[in-house]
């Protein structure tokens, strides 16, 4: 998706509480000496990603939202309480991973129309309509298994893109109940979560006769040789690295649909 031209992400903290404030303008802070390009900036207009409590109305601008509190309402990333650097410092990359994953999503007649545009919340009509509406019908469906709110959103929109639905789990075991109790057609299961490691769900899996055959596709953010034998070794289909570039992951869902429809059934 666009990312206006400015050099900075801008945070804006909309009726947080101090103590969370503080917090965050550490993690900001300490960014900023790392040299990444984050900003603190009252003006909602003018805001890349808003940061604000469960409670509340969400903003109506073009910024990506961060939520503080576990919620059911509509937001981009939710960031759960307590409010610790790390964690915060996770959700930010995250936000910013998120802002940059949907960058050649829009036309070049959205990016020559609206310049300045971030991620819409809302989106606009045209756009909506043209990324975001649902098909009457998918044609397979997959769990995306990862703990990084980036990569889920990522593949989520790359699937659609194939015209395949995504359903999600953050932990290797929240995947495997989900697989005991719903037939998936493929599986993208990262390697390193909180809980048992992507290798341990993937034999889990395998041990079942009804995913014996299914494609389980292993995403590792490590490169070396012996990390991709040992996901085969755990049974798995293929191997990706992260971060997942958009032309071989969708060169891996053709060489994936292709045998779902030839062999699968």
């Amino acid at each position: 998706m666009l990312m206006t031209e400015k050099e900075t992400i801008q945070i804006c903290l909309f009726e947080v509480p101090e103590k969370d404030q503080a917090v965050i303008q550490r993690v900001v802070s300490f960014a900023a000496s790392q040299g990444k390009p984050y900003a603190l900036q009252p003006a909602l207009e003018h805001a890349d990603i808003i940061i604000t409590l469960d409670e509340v109305e969400l903003p109506s601008n073009t910024a990506l939202h961060i939520r503080i509190g576990d919620t059911d309402l509509p937001c981009d990333i939710v960031l759960a309480r307590p409010l610790l650097v790390t964690r915060v410092m996770r959700a930010i990359d995250d936000a910013v991973q998120l802002l940059k994953s949907h960058q050649a999503t829009f036309s070049v007649e959205t990016m020559i129309s609206t310049p300045e545009a971030v991620i819409p919340s809302p989106l606009p009509e045209p756009v909506q309509a043209i990324i975001f509406q649902e098909p009457q019908e998918y044609t397979y469906t997959a769990l995306v298994v990862d703990d990084s709110a980036a990569i889920r959103k990522q593949l989520e929109l790359e699937l659609r893109t194939a015209n395949i639905k995504a359903e999600f789990a953050e932990t290797g075991e929240e995947a495997l109940e989900k697989s005991a109790n719903k037939t998936y057609d493929m599986i993208f299961l990262d390697v390193i979560m909180p809980g048992i490691d992507g290798y341990e769900v993937c034999r889990k899996m395998r041990s079942s006769k009804s995913m014996k055959k299914t494609p389980i596709i292993m995403l590792s953010g490590k490169t070396s040789p012996l990390d991709e034998v040992q996901g085969v070794l755990a049974g798995a289909s293929t191997y990706l690295t992260k971060p997942v570039q958009p032309e071989q992951f969708q060169q891996t869902l053709k060489r994936v649909s292709k045998w779902l429809t030839n062999f699968s059934r």
